[in-house]
C-alpha cells in the first residue's frame, strides 16, 4: 500500500499529496484498514466542486472523510483516476468518453446537464484577431487539450465542414492561454472558466461555442474499485451534490463569492462561471447513453479511438441524486 502510494505521488507529486498524506498518517498511526478504506479521494476541477459544496455546508458530518485533490483539467484528473489515486471525481463527458475508450477502469455514476448549455464551451481568437468565424480557422493552429471537452468542440464544428482542417496543438489549459497570448497559435478551443478568464484578462472573443453543437454534459466519474468498495460512500457524496446545486440554484451569489475566494478567480469572472455551473443533477439513464453517442462517433470520425465495447458499459445506472 505504501509503496504503490509513494509510486504515485512521484508521478503526480502535487496531485496526490493530501491523499497521500492522510493514508500515509492513518497508517502509520496504527489505524486499522477499515479506516484506511472509508475516505472517499474526490477529484475536483479549479476546486468548483469543493466551493459548491462548502458555499452550501453539506461537505460535513457526511460520516466520512472527503480527502480533495485538484486539477486543471480534465485530463490528468482521469490519469491519476486510471492509476488508482482518486476515487471519484467531476469530468466532462467528452475527456471522461475519451479515456473511457483509452480503457480507464471507470463509470460515469451522476449526469450533471450544464445549465450555460453550450455556452460552457467555445473556440476564442484574442480581442484583434481577423478570425471572425469558422471558415476563417481552416488552417490555423487550435491550442487545446487533446481528448479534452475543447477538443471535442473543434472536431463537432470544423471536422466536416472546413475543407482546411486546423492544426492542432495539444496545451494544458495554462500553457495553451499562453500559446494564444504569445500568438504560437491563432485559436484556443476551451471551456469555463478558462472563456470568462480570458475574456477578462486580455479581452479575448468568442468565435464559436458548443450550443446545439454536442451534449455538453458534466458527469461524476468514480473508479471501478471505488464503485466496488466504496459504493456507500459514493451515494452519500452524490447526495451532498445534489443537495448543493439544490441551494446553488437560490444563492448564486454566496456561491460565487466563496468560489472566487476558494480559486482565486476575479469576482466577476466567478459569478459568471457559478451561474453556469448551477445544474440539476440526475442519474444516467438510457436516454443518457444513447445522447452520448454522439461524442464517441466524433472521436471515431476523427480516428482518435477505436473501441468496440458497448458504450452502456462506461456508465453505472446504479446511483441516484
Amino acid at each position: 500500500m505504501i509503496s504503490d502510494l509513494f509510486r504515485l505521488r512521484a508521478r503526480f507529486p502535487q496531485r496526490v499529496t493530501r491523499a497521500f498524506l492522510a493514508t500515509f498518517a492513518a497508517l502509520s498511526c496504527g489505524i486499522g484498514p477499515a479506516y484506511a478504506s472509508d475516505p472517499l479521494i474526490v477529484a475536483d476541477q479549479r476546486g468548483v466542486l469543493r466551493a459548491l459544496l462548502q458555499a452550501a455546508h453539506v461537505d460535513q458530518d457526511i460520516g466520512f472523510d472527503l480527502h480533495w485533490v485538484e486539477f486543471d483539467a480534465a485530463a490528468p484528473l482521469l490519469q491519476a483516476m486510471g492509476a488508482g489515486a482518486v476515487d471519484i471525481g467531476i469530468a466532462g463527458d467528452g475527456p471522461y468518453l475519451f479515456a473511457w475508450a483509452a480503457g480507464i477502469p471507470a463509470r460515469a455514476v451522476l449526469l450533471l446537464p450544464p445549465r450555460g448549455g453550450g455556452h460552457m464551451t467555445a473556440i476564442v481568437v484574442p480581442k484583434d484577431s481577423p478570425i471572425h468565424n469558422l471558415k476563417d480557422l481552416a488552417g490555423k493552429k487550435i491550442a487545446t487539450g487533446r481528448g479534452s471537452i475543447g477538443h471535442l468542440l473543434a472536431l463537432s464544428l470544423l471536422q466536416d465542414g472546413t475543407a482546411l482542417r486546423p492544426a492542432y496543438v495539444f496545451l494544458p489549459p495554462s500553457q495553451a492561454k499562453t500559446a494564444l497570448d504569445s500568438g504560437a497559435v491563432e485559436a484556443w478551443a476551451t471551456w469555463e472558466p478558462y472563456i470568462t478568464l480570458a475574456a477578462a484578462q486580455t479581452g479575448a472573443r468568442v468565435v464559436a461555442d458548443g450550443q446545439g453543437v454536442m451534449p455538453n454534459n458534466g458527469l461524476m466519474v468514480a473508479s471501478n474499485a471505488a464503485i466496488a468498495g466504496k459504493k456507500a460512500q459514493i451515494q452519500a457524496l452524490l447526495k451532498r451534490i445534489t443537495q448543493a446545486y439544490g441551494w446553488s440554484s437560490s444563492h448564486p451569489d454566496e456561491f460565487a463569492a466563496l468560489l472566487s475566494r476558494q480559486t482565486g478567480l476575479p469576482v466577476g469572472v466567478a459569478t459568471k462561471v457559478a451561474r453556469e455551473q448551477i445544474t440539476i443533477p440526475a442519474a444516467i439513464t438510457p436516454a443518457t447513453i444513447a445522447e452520448e453517442a454522439h461524442v464517441i462517433d466524433t472521436y471515431k470520425q476523427a480516428h482518435l479511438i477505436d473501441v468496440k465495447a458497448p458504450l452502456a458499459q462506461a456508465f453505472d445506472t446504479g446511483f441516484t441524486p
